[in-house]
Formats: C-alpha cells, sequence, structure tokens
C-alpha cells in the first residue's frame, strides 16, 4: 500500500487523488482526439471536461454520503464523511447531468457527445481504480487465492487476505477501452457505441460486487451498486438497439 506517494512540506499526497488527477488527463487527451475528429468544436472538450471534474466529485461525494452516512452522524462529525470517500456511480450519474446541461444548451447531439467521450470513461474508471488499490479502498470478501491481499492500513483496515477487486477492475475496464477504441469508427448511428460502453460498464460491475465489500439494497442480495448497474445495462441495451433500428429504417428508405 501507497496511501501517500509523497510529501510537499508537512502536505501529504494522496495516491488516490494523484491517480484520479491521471485518470481525468488520459480521458481528457483522448476525448480530444475523438471530438476531433467527428468534427465538434473547438473548446467543447475544454468545457466538458470541467463539467466533468465538478459533477463527478459532486454526484460521488453525494451518493457516497447517502450511503454511508444519515444526517445526525454527518452534522456530528463532518470532516469524517466530507474528507474522504467517493463512488463511481455518483461520479457518472453527477457528471452526465451536467454534459447532457450542456449539450442541451448548445443544441448538440447528447449521444454523439457521449459516443466520443465513451471510450475515455473506461480507461478513466481504469486507472481510477489503481488509486483505490494504493489507499486499500473498495476491496473484494476474504479470499484464499494466491494474489490475495491484505490492506492493514486500508479504509476501513483489515488484516485479512482479501480479493483486490480494484487489481480485477482495472484489468477488465482496460480491455474493455481496447474494445471499444477498435470499434469506436464503426458506430452506425449516435449512441450505439454508448449502449455497448453501458453495457459493459454494468455487466462489469453487477458481477464484482459479488466477491466485493459494498452497500446492499433493499432487495436481499443485491447492492445498490447492482441495482444501478441493471439500470445501466438496461439504458444500453435499449440505445444499442434503438441504434440499429435506425440505421435500418434509414436503409429502407
Amino acid at each position: 500500500m501507497y496511501p501517500t506517494l509523497f510529501k510537499i512540506g508537512s502536505i501529504g499526497i494522496s495516491s488516490f487523488s494523484v491517480m484520479v488527477i491521471i485518470a481525468f488527463l488520459v480521458a481528457y487527451k483522448i476525448s480530444e482526439m475523438e471530438f476531433r475528429r467527428k468534427g465538434f468544436e473547438e473548446g467543447l472538450v475544454d468545457l466538458l471536461l470541467i463539467a466533468c471534474v465538478i459533477g463527478g466529485l459532486v454526484g460521488a461525494k453525494v451518493l457516497f454520503l447517502l450511503q454511508n452516512a444519515t444526517i445526525y452522524e454527518l452534522i456530528s462529525n463532518p470532516l469524517r464523511y466530507l474528507s474522504s470517500g467517493l463512488t463511481f456511480f455518483g461520479g457518472f450519474i453527477g457528471a452526465t447531468i451536467l454534459i447532457w446541461l450542456i449539450t442541451w444548451r448548445r443544441k448538440l447531439v447528447f449521444w454523439s457527445v457521449l459516443d466520443a467521450i465513451a471510450p475515455s470513461l473506461t480507461i478513466a474508471y481504469s486507472i481510477g481504480r489503481i488509486g483505490c488499490f494504493l489507499v486499500g479502498d473498495d476491496y473484494g470478501t476474504p479470499s484464499n487465492l494466491p494474489w490475495a491481499v491484505a490492506f492493514p492500513q486500508g479504509a476501513p483496515p483489515t488484516t485479512q487476505r482479501v480479493h483486490p477487486t480494484q487489481i480485477y477492475e482495472t484489468i477488465a475496464m482496460a480491455v474493455v477501452f481496447a474494445f471499444l477504441w477498435r470499434i469506436r469508427k464503426q458506430s452506425p448511428a449516435p449512441g450505439w457505441l454508448t449502449g455497448i460502453t453501458f453495457m459493459l460498464m454494468g455487466i462489469e460491475r453487477f458481477l464484482i460486487e459479488f466477491i466485493r465489500t459494498t452497500t446492499p439494497s433493499f432487495i436481499p442480495g443485491l447492492s445498490q451498486a447492482q441495482l444501478i448497474s441493471i439500470a445501466l445495462v438496461a439504458i444500453g441495451f435499449f440505445k444499442f438497439v434503438n441504434s440499429n433500428k435506425v440505421v435500418k429504417l434509414k436503409t429502407k428508405q
């Protein structure tokens, strides 16, 4: 574990924070290439990066608080809950809302913009999970596998060997990114690539939740993240099928 990568004076720089910054920068550069290829206006990717940072961090924090703290606990110890803890799906929802608002104001096709962002989203997720591993957060259930890891300084700490689900997700989403990058130019209609992205992300997260310490939902046996994953897969499948239908209708005409 390397929760603190280095120090500037007496201030420790979190490995998670560094990996999140790297994730945003990598996503920005990849999106920039796609925006240029698709002919979007210059400066749009910069605006969307700001939107993703703000919406992502706010959304990630809000969902974390909803999952982990009551109003009384937050008021009693605000620093404990506000200084740490983020959730990917919260950030994903928050960023998506701001992206939609920007595309709506600028009269752009929302799904076309998401298609340009989709591959970068998966590689950013992959990089971000490395940060989770370095600080010992979001790990899995107990395991006796040779590569199982203990996080004695984790959040929360554990001396028991567990599944390094952060690494599983890093590898899985890197593979998803490579696949999306390969097929990105084959998109027949707006939303096609995004639909595939949503389905793959949802399936990956749904499966990993079975071996991860997580927040249970009101449905026994399923976590809150799994319910969101199901919704994500459903949205992705609908958009994928609908995009193919649009192409078929245009072909017939």
